[in-house]
């Protein structure tokens, strides 16, 4: 858009700590919570949209390649919202009271490479020296179909924020097993997802989750949040004691094994969906049904 820049800045990952932060192209560099020193990426944040090449699309040869998926990552909470402990005979877990809260969506390209995006005519290509290149050096065509010579800044991740109501549980109960922190984090969110959707009888696109950092406890905080940009109230209704209970009870009957799936893996009918294919590979069911009886049992 003439006139307008892109929202730019930079952020680090550390995804053995699933430690995430990010900054404005204005501000100085933010260490990770962890303390592990990470390089910075470049973010961007394609506000006004996208559009394709104006030429016609080539016969394909061979199946379209997957390219990318995107990944949640939560950046901070508004307010400062009552953390509560459930249930109040016992600790069991932890939850602080659904309030808004800032995610992040990031879409990093095949394998994390990121993309390069041109300043000039705003054309972006998975590659410095793309396919797409005219015959002069140095040149691409631009979304009309014309010669640019604009440089190529990149690699650069894709970003999206939104605000909305956010409900964060720290599960206090010990792992049984040894686990890796953040793989069992993220198969406690999607079983926690499953069983919100059916206690709160919505669809489950309708609530999503991802894990925060892991710090002192062995199980890094899940973070529920209503999909919905703004909130919709949904994540607000776990507060209730006997509705996280119920919650947490259809998680374990998700997770049980009807699916058909082993223990040691996970399918589309239990913890795996298209929102989280970035997860597919680490989601195991087996660990997270016997932790959540193993909280049940402790349940008053």
């Amino acid at each position: 858009v003439p006139g307008r820049e892109w929202e730019r800045g930079k952020y680090r990952i550390c995804r053995e700590h699933n430690a995430f932060v990010r900054w404005d192209a204005a501000e100085s560099d933010k260490p990770l919570p962890c303390g592990c020193p990470k390089s910075p990426a470049n973010w961007l944040i394609p506000r006004f949209g996208f559009v394709t090449s104006t030429e016609k699309p080539k016969e394909p040869k061979r199946r379209a390649q997957r390219v990318f998926t995107t990944r949640p990552y939560f950046v901070a909470q508004e307010g400062d919202p009552e953390t509560i402990t459930l249930p109040p005979s016992g600790e069991l877990l932890r939850l602080r009271r659904a309030s808004p809260g800032i995610m992040a969506v990031l879409c990093e390209g095949r394998k994390g490479n990121g993309f390069y995006i041109c300043r000039e005519c705003g054309s972006g290509f998975r590659e410095r020296n793309p396919r797409e290149s005219s015959s002069r050096r140095g040149q691409h065509k631009n979304p009309l179909g014309k010669s640019c010579g604009g440089s190529l800044d990149g690699p650069t991740s894709l970003a999206h924020e939104f605000t909305t109501d956010v409900l964060q549980l720290q599960f206090l109960a010990p792992l049984l097993i040894m686990q890796n922190p953040v793989e069992f984090g993220f198969s406690l969110a999607y079983a926690l997802v499953a069983g919100a959707s059916e206690v709160l009888d919505v669809p489950a696109n309708d609530l999503n989750a991802t894990v925060g950092y892991v710090g002192e406890h062995k199980i890094p905080p899940i973070i529920l949040y209503d999909s919905v940009p703004g909130g919709a109230g949904l994540v607000a209704r776990l507060e209730d004691e006997e509705t996280l209970e119920l919650c947490l009870e259809a998680a374990e009957k998700c997770v049980r094994g009807r699916c058909g799936c082993g223990e040691d893996d996970s399918c589309y009918g239990c913890l795996r969906s298209y929102r989280n294919q970035f997860a597919h590979h680490f989601l195991r069911r087996g660990a997270v049904r016997e932790y959540l009886q193993q909280v049940l049992r402790n349940w008053p």
